[in-house]
């Protein structure tokens, strides 16, 4: 049962990692998103994107690294509303990667790219631009991963892509292509990558959580076991009667 409880632990926190912090566009118009690792981006937490909107957000690594962002999945209507992506942190004309995007693609079918993999900032920063019109739309708006990113040598705290491409090591099998190449998940499974699929800090935190467990189970276990001999040792014993031989003589007078 304790190994069972070990297996399910592990799993879970092993899974836990392909959970990204999501954050919605809509409520960061004109902000700058720092990006330490990597994220989730969702055009806004309604059904339907606004009408009438004009939204900036730049996407901000640490001096030295670069942003790369793969659109997950796009519904944007072509009648007025777009995407734009820019390479650096302005939305300067010649700073815009390919053309505005706009349409319908399917999660895990990526077709709005200007490079394979996705989009790639020449610096530190990366901005979006999201614009709708005024007529009411259909679209649910766009999904997209972002990341930041470096050049090989990796350090030990990073995974090195296949692309030679250096990303935190917590952004692997994730289910999210971080690395442009997708060396990223495929070395989940088939075991040929550049870098561990684990961080240490991740081994450790796996692994003190699997032991706490294991203790508090054992723990409960054991006082469970307890209780089920102090009930087996009551239930055993008979109520002592005490007889007497001796002869009732009636009151003495």
């Amino acid at each position: 049962m304790i190994w069972k409880l070990f297996a399910i632990v592990t799993c879970l926190c092993v899974s836990a990692r392909t959970l990204l912090a999501v954050e919605y566009m809509s409520s960061q118009c004109g902000k700058v998103l720092p990006v330490s690792g990597g994220g989730v981006l969702v055009s806004q937490p309604e059904p339907r994107y606004p009408t009438r909107l004009d939204c900036q957000l730049t996407l901000s690594a640490e001096s030295g690294k670069y942003v790369h962002v793969t659109v997950q999945a796009l519904s944007i209507d072509c009648d007025g509303d777009s995407l734009s992506i820019y390479r650096g942190g302005s939305v300067a004309l010649f700073e815009l990667l390919g053309s505005p995007i706009c349409g319908t693609s399917p999660p895990s079918q990526n077709t709005f790219t200007t490079e394979e993999g996705g989009y790639f900032s020449s610096t530190n920063k990366m901005t979006l631009h999201f614009v709708t019109g005024s007529s009411s739309t259909s679209g649910s708006g766009f999904k997209l991963s972002y990341a930041a990113y470096g050049r090989a040598p990796c350090s030990s705290s990073e995974f090195r892509c296949g692309n030679s491409r250096c990303i935190s090591a917590d952004l692997t099998c994730d289910l999210h292509d971080h690395c442009g190449d997708n060396s990223d998940e495929t070395s989940c499974t088939s075991g040929h990558g550049s870098g561990t699929s684990l961080s240490t800090g991740t081994i450790v935190g796996i692994s003190v959580g699997v032991l706490l467990a294991i203790i508090v189970l054992s723990a409960g276990v054991a006082y469970f076991m307890c209780l089920k001999r102090d009930d087996r040792t009551q239930g055993r014993k008979s109520p002592t009667v005490a007889y007497s031989t001796r002869k009732y003589r009636g009151p003495q007078v």
